[in-house]
């Protein structure tokens, strides 16, 4: 009988044990200090590739950007870089263009594994990386090979960005699926669409192949709540990097968002929860579908 209470109780703690590693191993690793080999290669094959007036910024940016955190998933590893407020970046380094976009795409092979990296920016400068899959094992490792490099925006555009928001009168009437949805929620705060050619830019900056219900939509409005949930529009989503892609948010309420995948291939639309990670739901890829569904989720 101790016997048996002895090996219960063993596998017992193992299991609390391998949850607790599992649920520590997934927590933002904060930091504060320099880079490791791994991403520093990574940031110097950048600067590199850039053209050479914005090239020659990131190493400018890179030492004030001191501490950030780092995100380790199953198959993904993101870095994110803060400022100091106490030292902010000077205006003269940063980029000209200061919305937050994919800056640019590498692939390298390091042993018989091939890698993509994504470098994103934020209000004029690096944010940060995405590595798939996991480089954790070999973050104290400088990569001298690099196969690809793509350029996916130019820091020294000065595209139309600055959204100016105009609201619907409570008179106004609707047609098309602005009318469909109302008649079945109540719909608060519609905003007015956004000029076509502002609309065709975040199209393309989206990078993504975004249901063609959501684009007609768009030509209606830039976006409403119902109840508690914010829909979204055009240019008013956050990109968001998980463990097997990058996403965009379309639809949000405070337990999860609905979101769809940046692909220009395929258009796959989910439910992630913000109480539970593990919590994803394929919702399929039309978005009014998408979001009866998601409006349920509670």
């Amino acid at each position: 009988m101790v016997t048996f209470l002895i090996i219960i109780g063993s596998i017992i703690l193992t299991i609390v044990g391998l949850g607790f590693y599992l649920i520590n191993s997934r927590r933002p690793k904060f930091f504060r200090g320099d880079l490791k080999p791994f991403e520093k290669s990574l940031f110097i094959e950048l600067e590199k590739n850039l053209p050479e007036q914005v090239g020659q910024l990131i190493p400018k940016q890179l030492s004030y950007l001191k501490r950030g955190v780092r995100l380790y998933f199953d198959k993904s590893y993101t870095l994110e870089l803060y400022t100091d407020k106490s030292n902010p970046l000077p205006t003269e380094i940063l980029f000209t263009r200061r919305d937050e976009y994919k800056l640019s795409t590498i692939s390298f092979t390091y042993g018989s594994t091939k890698y993509k990296g994504e470098f994103k920016t934020y209000d004029g400068r690096v944010w940060g990386l995405t590595v798939r899959p996991s480089p954790k094992k070999i973050l104290r490792t400088k990569i001298k090979t690099f196969n690809k490099f793509a350029l996916n925006n130019d820091p020294t555009e000065k595209p139309d960005l600055e959204i100016a928001t105009e609201f619907y009168s409570e008179n106004d009437t609707f047609n098309g699926l602005l009318y469909d949805i109302q008649q079945k929620y109540t719909l608060t705060q519609i905003k007015k669409p956004l000029r076509e050619k502002q609309r065709q830019l975040f199209i393309k900056q989206s990078d993504t192949k975004l249901p063609l219900d959501f684009l007609m939509l768009c030509e209606q409005t830039n976006g409403f709540n119902i109840d508690e949930v914010s829909v979204g529009g055009l240019g008013t989503w956050q990109s968001v990097s998980l463990d097997d892609a990058n996403y965009l948010t379309l639809a949000e309420k405070s337990i999860g968002c609905l979101s769809i995948k940046q692909s220009k291939r395929t258009t796959k639309l989910k439910y992630h929860s913000y109480e539970d990670e593990t919590d994803i739901r394929d919702l399929g890829d039309n978005f009014l579908n998408a979001l009866d569904k998601f409006l349920t989720i509670d």
